[in-house]
């Protein structure tokens, strides 16, 4: 009984922050409808047919994640997890995706009880939940529309497009935006994002998957506090939100991947490990060079550059399709990757090597809620 009542509490809160996601979505529409830059409409133009549904998705998803949780009220068995995930990882059986995502979002929910992650239920305080709980839906692949000016790297948009636009359409929206000869537009193929439940790619690397699952989490998370909440006051802002999410995802999946009995593929790959080292300081001082460059007015040089740096990663056996201000924006975002140039990065890696626990860790950088405070609590 006691756990039909606890299943009770959680189905409402979710429908709950559903609600909320959806207020939310729908003030953005409004500002979206009241905006008329030229920027906008060139967005607007270019997107034209592949914007994703934001509203479409909530509406989908979330009702049907009720009435899952609500019928298993009712049939509480569960199945095989370990043969489902070995079938999922090596077959991709659209009949495995529900009980996959299920199964991934347990061992989750797991890790995160032993990392002292769960928070005390209200009016039941010797009771902890994951909060909010985790949900993921893998069954959406999004592209984003990433847009810079060109005279310096600085991400002023994002546009979140369907899985149905297809990579060789990616150079013409690309075009549409830059037309007016003001703005650097880069289109890619993103791995999750923090809408509720979560998209995310599940790839072959069910490590690589269980890490971007628990990122994505780490924002439904922070979105309750400070941080989460000045995720868009900035790129300083952005980047120390992904950078905790980076830190916190990396370690709650590695736990939550101990935690599978499964008998899944090995994911280490010393070769791409190795790749990785040798080309992530060539982006980390492009990035470095650009910046210096577009301060000086130097665009022509800035590009030629890019250009350069992309033809010698191609050599290296790291291929770009395109690099440009865009490019390096958005992804300078991610201050845990060894190709930023960001200086949040190895301040924020000193606190987690500094805090007692993940659960310390996170309950000291949620409060941050502006560079300044970040500069006053992280580690010079």
């Amino acid at each position: 009984m006691r756990s039909r009542r606890l299943g009770l509490v959680i189905a409402l809160g979710m429908l709950a922050l559903g609600g909320a996601v959806l207020a939310v979505l729908l003030a953005l529409l409004l500002l979206r409808v009241q905006s008329s830059t030229a920027l906008d409409d060139a967005v607007a133009e270019a997107t034209e047919g592949h914007r994703f549904d934001l509203l479409q998705f909530e509406f989908t998803h979330l009702p049907n994640r009720l009435l899952t949780e609500v019928a298993r009220w009712f049939d509480p068995s569960e199945p095989d997890h370990d043969a489902v995930l070995e079938r999922w990882f090596s077959e991709r059986n659209e009949a495995d995706r529900k009980p996959a995502e299920r199964a991934l979002e347990r061992s989750i929910a797991r890790a995160a009880a032993d990392l002292e992650l769960g928070s005390p239920l209200p009016l039941f305080s010797d009771v902890e939940v994951l909060w909010p709980p985790i949900d993921v839906d893998l069954g959406e692949t999004l592209r984003v529309l990433a847009v810079s000016p060109l005279n310096e790297v600085r991400l002023v948009r994002t546009e979140l497009l369907g899985s149905q636009i297809a990579s060789e359409d990616f150079g013409r929206l690309e075009a549409t935006v830059e037309a007016g000869g003001e703005w650097s537009a880069w289109v890619t193929t993103i791995g999750g994002v923090a809408l509720y439940p979560a998209p995310v790619v599940s790839s072959r690397d069910y490590l690589r998957t269980l890490r971007v699952m628990a990122h994505e989490w780490t924002h439904h998370y922070l979105g309750f506090y400070p941080l989460g909440l000045s995720y868009a006051r900035g790129s300083e802002m952005r980047t120390i939100n992904e950078t905790v999410a980076d830190i916190v995802g990396d370690e709650l999946g590695a736990a939550a991947a101990s935690l599978i009995g499964a008998d899944l593929p090995a994911v280490d790959n010393p070769e791409r490990a190795a790749l990785l080292a040798r080309t992530d300081p060539i982006l980390r001082n492009l990035r470095i060079e650009v910046d210096e460059l577009l301060a000086q007015g130097e665009l022509a040089e800035a590009e030629r550059r890019m250009e350069a740096a992309r033809l010698e990663l191609i050599e290296l056996g790291r291929p770009f399709r395109k690099i440009n201000q865009a490019f390096l924006a958005f992804r300078g975002g991610y201050g845990a990757s060894g190709a930023s140039a960001s200086r949040w990065g190895p301040r924020l890696f000193a606190l987690r090597d500094a805090s007692d626990s993940l659960a310390h860790f996170l309950e000291q950088v949620r409060v941050i809620d502006s560079p300044e405070e970040a500069d006053r609590l992280l580690p010079q």
